[in-house]
């Protein structure tokens, strides 16, 4: 009697399965002009520096959809993908690290007006930053501990959809 091989299946391998259910599965037809922010949807990106011509007609709103972008839609929803953890932040450098991290938001903004910071809140003795995206995090980890040194430590969830990032001001010594 022979034995039949098992077929062989790939639903075990990684997939997208989980997608960011705020961005349109489908390209919107036209401009899409977010009242927000000012983010401009044209040629199939969000972008804050649209071209001259399609920036002038936005501030007339012809031809324009007005909308709520992606980002402006989580940030009231308070759907984060992101989450950073900062431990042991001291009062006199708190004014620091506020700014590092919206400058870096700010860059980030540039090449993705959907990277924003929802809430920066004070928890004991650090915060919680909560981000629209995950890489968003991730950036604000790498960038605290350029400028301010520590360890950042990284998790992701399964299939990489949120990522909580957690940075640590001094190593914690060995016992």
């Amino acid at each position: 009697m022979t034995q039949l091989a098992k077929p062989y299946r790939t639903a075990y391998k990684k997939r997208d399965l989980e997608r960011d259910t705020y961005l349109s599965r489908w390209t919107p037809k036209g401009i899409l002009y977010c009242k927000t922010c000012g983010a401009v949807y044209y040629r199939r990106r969000w972008t804050l520096t649209p071209p001259a011509d399609v920036r002038d007609s936005a501030e007339f709103g012809d031809g324009f959809q007005v909308v709520f972008c992606p980002g402006c839609r989580k940030i009231g929803d308070q759907h984060s993908l992101g989450e950073l953890l900062l431990v042991e932040v001291a009062p006199e450098e708190s004014d620091e690290i506020l700014h590092l991290l919206r400058n870096a938001e700010e860059r980030a903004r540039a090449n993705n007006p959907l990277e924003r910071i929802i809430v920066i809140a004070a928890n004991g003795a650090g915060w919680k930053v909560t981000t629209t995206t995950e890489n968003l995090a991730q950036r604000l980890g790498r960038c605290l501990e350029k400028a301010r040194g520590g360890k950042v430590t990284y998790k992701w969830s399964h299939n990489n959809k949120f990522a909580r990032v957690l940075w640590e001001k001094r190593a914690k010594a060995a016992a």
